[in-house]
């Protein structure tokens, strides 16, 4: 795989990670059945897609890497920080929102910047955009209920 391939297969690997440090983060300070029900299937989606991204790593024989112990813990220090501002059901579910959004615009500049030609790859970028897409659908949906 070329250099551009592998950065942004690592992009989206690390935003499908990220995504589900942060879902774990928030199921465990929500009290709201729907919101815990919905953000456990993003949880699952994102588990999924992180794993497609492991073994399309394997079959091409390059190493995905992980996201920082500094990004880690800044996302973790960052979630608590909010959350112990405000634990409402609006607040999460629009620090939601805005990571979702975060993640969308980031993997379409990466996607922009790395020109790949690698269809697979595409394929698979495609299908992450795609259930982001979904995912801020969902949560719009949500903020309106909240």
């Amino acid at each position: 795989m070329q250099k551009n391939e592998i950065k942004l297969l690592n992009r989206v690997y690390q935003d499908a990670t990220i995504g589900m440090l942060a879902i774990d983060k928030v199921l465990k300070k929500l009290k709201n059945e729907d919101l815990k029900k919905q953000f456990k299937k993003q949880f699952d989606m994102y588990e999924k897609f992180s794993q497609k991204c492991d073994i399309f790593a394997v079959n091409k024989e390059v190493d995905i890497k992980e996201n920082s112990f500094f990004q880690k813990t800044k996302q973790t220090v960052m979630l608590y920080m909010s959350l112990w501002m405000d634990s409402t059901p609006r607040h999460i579910v629009e620090m939601m929102i805005t990571g979702t959004v975060m993640g969308i615009i980031d993997t379409i500049k990466v996607e922009k910047d790395c020109k790949v030609k690698d269809e697979e790859l595409m394929a698979m970028v495609a299908e992450f955009k795609k259930m982001q897409d979904e995912f801020y659908e969902k949560l719009k949906k949500l903020l309106a209920k909240v």
